[in-house]
């Protein structure tokens, strides 16, 4: 699939950016074209071969993906191993496939309030990255403003927990 300058795509690891063009490069002594990427929420630009795409850059998220995305905020948490190296290392790699469900289910698991103790530090900063994810991309995809979309997540998080007392 070809994507044209101002078209906003999801990066797997960085998140939303907008295509700024494509420039040919010359490595190795062939020529390839990429892709120039700027990821919205940090500037940061990224190059990557156009015949990479499929791999490294996705179409943001549907409705239908958004209601999902929604309705697993609200599941019960799973439970996970209770070493927190274990558990980091398995949200981690949730957040780092690039797949907004299993990012919602790293939210939706962290922030439990059934939990008996506070969030670690490394615990709310895992809550922090997932829920930028989610914010970020559901708020381009919808055309709203960050701050609505975050706090449609929270309410939606409490709601699970509303149902759960």
């Amino acid at each position: 699939m070809t994507f044209p300058a101002g078209y906003k795509v999801v990066h797997k690891t960085h998140g939303v950016g907008e295509i700024q063009g494509v420039e040919s490069l010359a490595l190795g002594g062939q020529a390839q074209d990429y892709y120039i990427l700027k990821i919205l929420a940090s500037g940061l630009m990224v190059r990557f071969p156009k015949i990479n795409s499929p791999h490294v850059i996705r179409e943001l998220v549907s409705d239908d993906d958004i209601e999902r995305i929604f309705a697993i905020l609200q599941e019960p948490p799973k439970t996970y191993s209770a070493i927190w190296n274990r558990r980091k290392k398995e949200f981690t790699d949730k957040i780092r496939s690039g797949s907004l469900f299993e990012i919602a289910e790293v939210l939706r698991d962290l922030s439990s309030k059934d939990r008996l103790r506070q969030p670690s530090y490394g615990e709310k900063e895992m809550i922090d990255r997932a829920k930028a994810r989610l914010v970020s991309e559901i708020s381009a995809a919808k055309g709203r403003i960050p701050g609505e979309v975050e706090h449609q997540i929270e309410e939606a998080l409490e709601s699970r927990s509303r149902a759960s007392s």
